[in-house]
């Protein structure tokens, strides 16, 4: 039986090191996004990286900040298939996988709207928030819109988000199909009013004439937040709700 000697051992160490080392760097990373669709420019500030401009097909990767420029829209796409789409004039923070939530994204201003997708037909719990607010979701379609007060318009496609003010999060305001709610500094949510019509222009639309003050607190939401979200609609438009628009109605 041929033994090999120790410093044939030592290179074959040292090779199975570099190997899984290699892999390791070149795995995923389950915190990340892609740049999949992009329109006009989308600038990173990375947490240890000079500013620069993504492109088509880039990664994202948790704590990097994402700036749209004026008349710019991008698309990111996360490893568990959700949807994120960035309007003109916007400045989000891409977030990390925490122990029991994924927190998605932190909205400083400007329009995003989201797509949350199920795991295996599973709640796929995610949150989010802005200066103002702060948004629990599973598997579900709606937009954010913050404007230069910090004021925060929550509106909702499909699905169920509970919306609360960060300063006092267990007032809670629970949103379904067709919903929405401003978030002001310093005050709970109002009243969820009925909208018609597309959630990114949830901001422009006028009330339904319907209205819901539905609030439940953390452990009702948790049951209550069981239906599937649909398809992403109005993936291919600007949207109407900007950073620069005008005060919240």
């Amino acid at each position: 039986m041929l033994r090999a000697s120790f410093p044939g051992w030592m290179a074959l160490s040292l090779a199975l090191l570099g190997g899984l080392t290699s892999a390791l760097a070149q795995a995923p990373d389950p915190g990340a996004a892609r740049v999949v669709s992009l329109t006009g420019t989308l600038t990173l500030k990375g947490f240890r990286q000079d500013s620069r401009v993504l492109r088509l097909h880039d990664a994202v990767q948790s704590g990097d900040e994402l700036i749209t420029g004026e008349n710019s829209q991008a698309v990111l796409k996360t490893g568990d298939g959700s949807t994120v789409i960035i309007y003109p004039d916007s400045h989000v923070i891409f977030n990390e996988r925490s122990a029991d939530v994924r927190e998605l994204l932190h909205l400083f201003l400007g329009s995003i709207k989201v797509h949350i997708e199920k795991i295996s037909g599973r709640p796929n719990p995610h949150k989010m928030t802005t200066p103002t607010a702060v948004i629990a979701v599973r598997g579900t379609t709606f937009s954010v819109f913050v404007d230069e007060t910090d004021s925060t318009l929550v509106a909702v496609d499909e699905g169920m988000v509970a919306v609360a003010n960060r300063q006092s999060p267990d007032q809670e305001i629970l949103l379904t199909n067709g919903q929405r709610t401003w978030v002001r500094p310093g005050q709970p949510p109002q009243q969820a009013q009925a909208f018609r019509g597309r959630s990114e222009r949830a901001d422009l639309l006028p009330a339904s004439g319907r209205q819901s003050g539905m609030a439940m607190d953390g452990s009702s939401m948790g049951g209550a937040m069981s239906q599937q979200a649909g398809s992403m609609s109005g993936a291919r438009g600007m949207g109407s709700m900007s950073g620069k628009a005008g005060p919240p109605h």
